[in-house]
């Protein structure tokens, strides 16, 4: 419960804010509350130390480079992707300091997020709790060339409402220079605002609860297809692998039951958020595109999540529009009450290790070598 305790009071104090925004209608207390909430978001996030993993990816190269360096090595051998390891030098170049680096890009995150947030919700810290539970916290700590590459096609959504390809495209092409998973993102140009079925909607849906159910291999079950025409001996150690997790159970979890509610309940209200604003299909398909990936990859649950994760907005919007779809005010208050504490407890799930123990550079963060030491002496056991 210690390692949680920050995590758990800064999702509790977005999810007060949230409700102390709902219930005024002064605008300068909303305006303060909206400040107030983006400085904590900064502070937070923006001053952590070494948390959670892929500091540890990170931190080295940071450490070992320098911006001449590219100078002398070919693109393909940069550490990550050009855009992403040019930030980070440039970075080094003003300021010598790995957690300087670590503030630019929260600096970076919090200007896409609350540009893309305002322009669709009015709640922001009520938004800023759903969007840290559902999948911002590990954007924003470990998935830092993620986290940047989906906020800028955040930003671009309004690009595919106003039909500019080109713009669009190179918008995309800008993001991938942070994470090479934003070319995924260029194709939806051509159908994601598309109008979907709504029976069409709960085939797909019904049909990945099925797969992520009963465990069936439908990856590894097409691969092993294509492999019995090149290889039967491809073909077989395809089958064995196919067997062997084949035996393994997902069975129930609270995560599980929270995407069946959010499908379930998306389809009960579908035509209300379809009406709540003009081209909100992009978002109900989005939601649709987060849930069959992780159904439909449960085989490998790195992919499934990494994949599910660039559609995670999707999450931060929905999930505030059902709030109006409610006519009742007993049944919002309830609804809020949900998902405050699932967010509340999904924190806690996410949190609750020493690897995600959290300390703030301002106050004395542990150095480098005390977290590494920590980190593979903990790995393993996470």
């Amino acid at each position: 419960m210690s390692f949680a305790l920050p995590y758990i009071l800064l999702v509790g104090i977005y999810g007060g804010l949230g409700f102390w925004f709902e219930k005024t209608a002064n605008p300068i207390v909303r305006r303060r509350l909206i400040a107030f909430s983006i400085g904590i978001f900064m502070f937070f996030f923006g001053f952590r130390g070494f948390c959670f993993y892929d500091w540890n990816s990170y931190y080295p190269v940071f450490q070992h480079y320098t911006l001449r360096d590219l100078f002398s090595l070919p693109v393909e051998d940069w550490p990550f992707e050009p855009g992403f390891t040019v930030l980070m030098l440039v970075s080094k170049s003003v300021f010598n300091n790995y957690h300087f680096f670590v503030f630019v890009c929260t600096l970076i995150d919090t200007v896409l997020l609350m540009r893309f947030l305002r322009r669709r919700v009015s709640n922001i810290p009520l938004a800023l709790m759903v969007c840290i539970s559902m999948n911002g916290l590990i954007l924003f700590t470990d998935l830092m060339r993620n986290s940047i590459t989906i906020l800028v096609f955040a930003n671009a959504i309004e690009l595919i409402e106003r039909r500019r390809l080109i713009p669009y495209i190179l918008l995309c092409i800008v993001s991938a220079a942070f994470h090479i998973s934003a070319l995924f993102y260029i194709p939806l140009y051509f159908f994601i605002h598309r109008r979907l079925n709504k029976w069409i909607y709960l085939g797909i849906f019904a049909a990945g609860n099925i797969i992520f159910l009963f465990h069936i291999p439908v990856f590894l079950t097409l691969v092993g297809f294509v492999a019995s025409f090149i290889s039967p001996a491809l073909q077989y150690k395809i089958s064995q692998y196919t067997e062997m997790i084949s035996g393994a159970s997902f069975g129930l979890s609270i995560g599980y039951l929270e995407r069946l509610f959010t499908g379930v309940i998306v389809f009960c209200y579908l035509n209300k958020l379809r009406n709540m604003r003009e081209h909100n299909d992009i978002f109900i398909n989005s939601l649709l595109f987060y849930l069959s990936l992780f159904f439909f990859f449960s085989e490998f649950k790195t992919i499934g999540m990494r994949f599910s994760n660039l559609f995670s907005y999707a999450y931060w919007i929905i999930w505030l529009d059902l709030i109006r779809c409610f006519a009742i005010e007993n049944n919002r208050r309830l609804y809020l009450a949900f998902i405050t504490l699932y967010c509340l407890f999904k924190m806690y799930g996410s949190t609750n290790t020493v690897i995600a123990r959290y300390d703030n550079v301002l106050f004395g963060a542990e150095p480098y070598h005390i977290r590494e030491y920590i980190y593979n002496k903990n790995y393993n056991d996470i």
